[in-house]
């Protein structure tokens, strides 16, 4: 599993949830696990899962949280589309990035200057 520097917020609730607003997203936070991942499958449906992933809340992220973001990212693709991945923790960007993440998807990072990656990129 890959932790965020702020894996020391162990309160933080681990959960994926969909999140109605001006725009549809995913909000992952706490540590996504196999099980948060299984969770949110039995609840949401993949016609229901959104173009946009807000990562900022996650703490750290096992192999089943990578394996969902590449299936929405393939599914966005799939319909000509691209998964926007926001703020992904730094600690999680290296890892994302060698998983093909940023083939298949595009980055807005926190308004520190830091550069956007995307498919472009």
């Amino acid at each position: 599993m890959v932790s965020s520097p702020d894996a020391a917020r162990d309160d933080v609730p681990a959960s994926i949830e969909a999140v109605e607003g001006p725009v549809r997203q995913l909000r992952f936070t706490g540590a996504v696990t196999k099980d948060v991942v299984r969770e949110f499958r039995l609840r949401v449906r993949p016609t229901d899962w959104p173009a946009r992933v807000d990562l900022s809340g996650v703490t750290a992220m096992d192999t089943a949280g990578l394996e969902l973001l590449l299936h929405l990212a393939r599914k966005q693709k799939r319909f000509g589309g691209e998964l926007e991945v926001v703020e992904p923790p730094a600690a999680l960007r290296r890892t994302m990035e060698q998983g093909g993440l940023t083939r298949l998807s595009h980055w807005a990072l926190a308004p520190d200057g830091t550069p956007t990656v995307g498919a472009d990129a």
